[in-house]
């Protein structure tokens, strides 16, 4: 190793995070790892939602390969209708939105639609093409998604409870952040 800066700061991180015994035959190599922080920042992004599904995704990220071991993180996000509401998304729309590793497939999010951070409910009750008040919500427990075969992605899911709540394809306004907290622990292959 080169003498100067960056050896210096070489054996800083190890002796931060460890140290391998002197042994013939053994190295160690300490870096910054893949441990992440990413903030998804939204300012009205428009999401289609059609009248005969009742549910919408956004894809949000794409992981790269390997295993992705989700941490925790925050999300506050508020919604609005910029379609008229009278005859597309309706006042005070039961609307559910979560994270999950698949896109919704049904207005029951559920299972892998999901499994970053939990169904939460808001009821859009911003008038007109205003913002609803903002919808809070924690990353669900740590949890480890198999990217090894097929990478993992993240994806935004938005479903209406019930058929009355929405009569017409409508857009949904998304503004808000999701800060997420996150680990790629590679890949086995």
């Amino acid at each position: 190793m080169t003498r100067g800066l960056a050896r210096t700061l070489s054996r800083a991180a190890a002796r931060e995070t460890g140290l391998a015994p002197p042994k013939a035959g053994l190295t160690a190599t300490t870096g910054q790892g893949g441990a992440y922080r990413t903030v998804f920042s939204f300012n009205a992004m428009p999401v289609p939602v059609t009248d005969a599904q009742a549910y919408a995704s956004q894809k949000l990220f794409d992981f790269l390969d390997g295993k992705v071991r989700i941490k925790g993180g925050t999300a506050r996000l508020q919604f609005a209708v910029l379609t008229p509401r009278a005859s597309t998304i309706n006042d005070n729309a039961a609307l559910t939105w979560s994270l999950g590793s698949t896109a919704a497939s049904s207005a029951a999010l559920a299972g892998t639609m999901v499994n970053v951070l939990g169904a939460t409910g808001r009821t859009l009750d911003g008038a007109g093409a205003a913002p609803s008040s903002a919808s809070i919500a924690d990353v669900a427990a740590a949890l480890t998604l198999d990217g090894t075969v097929t990478p993992v992605d993240l994806y935004l899911n938005l479903a209406f409870a019930t058929g009355t709540d929405i009569d017409a394809d409508g857009t949904l306004a998304v503004s808000g952040t999701i800060t997420l907290l996150w680990e790629n622990w590679g890949d086995n292959a």
